[in-house]
């Protein structure tokens, strides 16, 4: 009995031995091979500028242990484990993958993944945009219009917000550089985009200082500065005494011009004058229509070789407005100052400007005439403009001797003048240039004004100095007579050298006078100034 049991005890353990050796060793069953785990990527979160974080869930292992699982990104698409991720830990169900290290305001590629033994998977591909840094909001001034006494209006755009809401936006001002929201300010709402702010409550007259304001969290930011000035509220005109001209024993001409109306429409203008200082609008005067602008008043009636005091004047609603003071001394009489050369019993104009006394007409003296092909620089030439003969008779009977004289080549010039009159130096040019106006101003001063003479436009011409500059043009170093209506030149003593010598030129397009020099063989003008 006991050996029975022996034996069936000894069958029962090789049996179980062997079924579990079976069970161990047979091959899965049909459908449960191992395959890749199968998981999803969630949605990301919790974004800023550098971070966010990614829900996601393996849902099958595939039939072997998943042993890591994350979250890969990158800035290219399908991000693998080969470059940034997180490690998430293991096995299936849901978890979280917190990024770091992003940069900002730059789109990513995310994917969920999870490994076992037959390899990784990776979840379908996400994309989003870590944040902007946050900084002050990019904000432009534009344009100020509708510009009152008090009021005015003035456009602003705020471009970027800075990775912040806007919060507040408008225009500032006033009336030192750099206005604040601190300080007076429209306020235009939020956001981004273009808006336009009314400024009140401002003074008459007076210049204002703007900038376009934004404000988010990172602070307030400003466009670039714009000035504008108020209109002047109503005040009398503004009105500047110009220069007096043509002056005779009895007439003159006294130029004005309103800069400002003072706001107010100005009814009546021209020049006064009176033999007393500070003449005014109730006295002698001219009325030179209405507006602002320059304008023109000839002063008639005076009386010979006496001082009279001018002022310009203008009138609106709020009354008279004067320009400066200006005086001037009439004429002696109405035939003007002369020299007759016992020569040729010619009679000539004279004018005397500053300390110096000049003939206020080109030189006619002409003890022959020149053919212009002919003349060079040792030899003393004479020419007549336009004249190619030789009969000094016929050269005074044209028209260009009565109106321009004789045009000489500088051994000619050096000699023409009458006793007790010379040909002037460059330092007495000067002189009369100075006197003039100076450079720039004294060709109009000295030109023979309007266009009977001169080509147009006869820049600046006003013969304010009696100078009477005519444009004689000049005999040319290949013989042609040239420039007439638009040069007038006169010789100087002055040489350079041994062929050339200075002359003054004045021109038809230019209020300045030039001082060149060229060779002495060509033919120009003369005016002689008296000996001291």
């Amino acid at each position: 009995m006991e050996r029975s049991y022996h034996n069936i005890k000894t069958f029962l353990s090789v049996f179980v031995l062997s079924f579990i050796l079976t069970e161990c060793t047979q091959e899965p069953p049909a459908g449960e091979e191992q395959t890749l785990p199968k998981l999803t990527t969630g949605d990301v979160t919790d974004i800023t500028t550098t971070t966010a974080s990614c829900q996601c869930n393996v849902t099958s292992d595939g039939g072997a242990a998943v042993t890591a699982r994350g979250v890969c990104w990158s800035t290219a698409e399908s991000p693998t484990t080969a470059g940034s991720k997180t490690t998430d830990g293991s096995g299936i169900g849901s978890f979280t993958g917190n990024l770091t290290n992003l940069t900002p305001n730059t789109k990513y590629y995310v994917r969920a993944y999870a490994t076992n033994a037959k390899g990784t998977a990776y979840g379908v591909q996400r994309t989003f945009n870590t944040l902007q840094e946050q900084s002050l909001a990019t904000v432009t001034t534009g344009d100020i219009s509708d510009i009152t006494t008090t009021t005015a209006k003035c456009a602003g755009k705020v471009i970027l917000d800075g990775g912040a809401a806007v919060t507040a936006r408008g225009i500032c001002w006033s009336t030192a550089e750099n206005p604040g929201a601190d300080g007076s300010k429209t306020s235009n709402g939020t956001g981004t985009g273009e808006f336009s702010g009314s400024l009140t409550e401002l003074n008459p007259n007076t210049t204002y200082y703007v900038r376009a304001y934004a404000v988010n969290s990172k602070g307030t930011a400003y466009g670039v500065q714009k000035t504008f000035t108020t209109l002047q509220g109503q005040t009398k005109p503004a009105v500047t005494t110009g220069d007096i001209t043509n002056i005779t024993a009895t007439t003159a001409t006294c130029s004005g011009n309103v800069t400002s109306d003072g706001g107010a429409e100005v009814t009546a203008r021209g020049i006064c004058w009176s033999t007393v200082e500070n003449p005014g609008a109730d006295g002698s005067k001219t009325s030179d229509g209405t507006g602002t602008g320059p304008f023109s008043g000839d002063l008639t009636n005076l009386t010979p070789n006496t001082t009279y005091y001018i002022r310009a004047y203008a009138t609106n609603s709020e009354g008279t407005a004067y320009g400066e003071q200006k005086s001037f001394v009439t004429k002696k009489d109405e035939a003007p100052d002369t020299f007759k050369d016992n020569r040729d019993e010619k009679v000539y104009k004279t004018v005397t400007l500053g300390k110096q006394v000049w003939m206020a007409e080109n030189l006619a003296y002409l003890p022959s005439v020149s053919p212009p092909t002919e003349g060079e620089s040792d030899v003393a030439f004479y020419y007549v403009y336009g004249y190619y003969g030789t009969d000094v008779a016929a050269a005074k009977e044209t028209e260009n001797y009565k109106i321009y004289g004789v045009l000489y080549n500088w051994p000619a010039a050096m000699s023409a003048c009458p006793d007790g009159w010379h040909l002037p130096s460059n330092q007495e040019w000067l002189e009369l240039i100075n006197f003039a106006g100076g450079i720039q101003n004294a060709g109009g001063y000295l030109k023979e004004a309007g266009t009977e003479h001169w080509r147009e436009p006869n820049e600046k011409a006003s013969n304010y100095t009696g100078f009477t500059g005519l444009p004689g043009g000049s005999r040319g170093l290949d013989g042609d007579f040239i420039n007439m209506f638009d040069y007038g030149n006169w010789w100087m003593s002055t040489q350079q050298g041994l062929f050339d010598a200075m002359f003054l030129s004045l021109r038809a397009h230019h209020g300045d006078v030039t001082r060149p020099i060229l060779p002495k063989r060509n033919g120009f003008s003369v005016r002689c100034l008296k000996d001291k």
